[in-house]
Parts: C-alpha cells; structure tokens; sequence
C-alpha cells in the first residue's frame, strides 16, 4: 500500500503519513512495531479518536520498519 506524504492517515486527529514518518525518523532504533505504534500514537495522538486508521497505521509502521 503506497500513500502521498500528505495524505491524511488518522481523519480524527488529522495525522498525515508525513507526521508518521517524522514520529518514526526521531526513534534512535526500531524495537518492534507496537512499541513504534505506542510512540507514534503518543506523539500525534492518532488512532484515539474512532480507531478507524488502527490497522493502517499498524500497517505502515511494518512496512517501515521492514524496509
């Protein structure tokens, strides 16, 4: 699944995949997906509101961390 930097991932807090990967790019190292999520989601606050984007952002997580 590919998304434009600006695309809006999380409509609730209005969280871009940009946000994401700005979230993802301060990390020092990957530990795993669900600590990356937690993170994420602490800074920008998505997936709070309805849970919509959960699966997502998730998603687009993986594939970072995977290359």
């Amino acid at each position: 699944m590919e998304y434009a930097e600006n695309k809006v991932i999380c409509h609730c807090k209005h969280v871009t995949l940009a946000d994401i990967d700005r979230v993802l790019h301060e990390s020092q190292r990957f530990s795993d997906v669900e600590k990356e999520f937690a993170h994420v989601q602490e800074v920008t606050h998505c997936s709070t509101g309805c849970g919509g984007c959960h699966d997502k952002i998730l998603e687009i997580i993986s594939q970072r961390i995977s290359g």
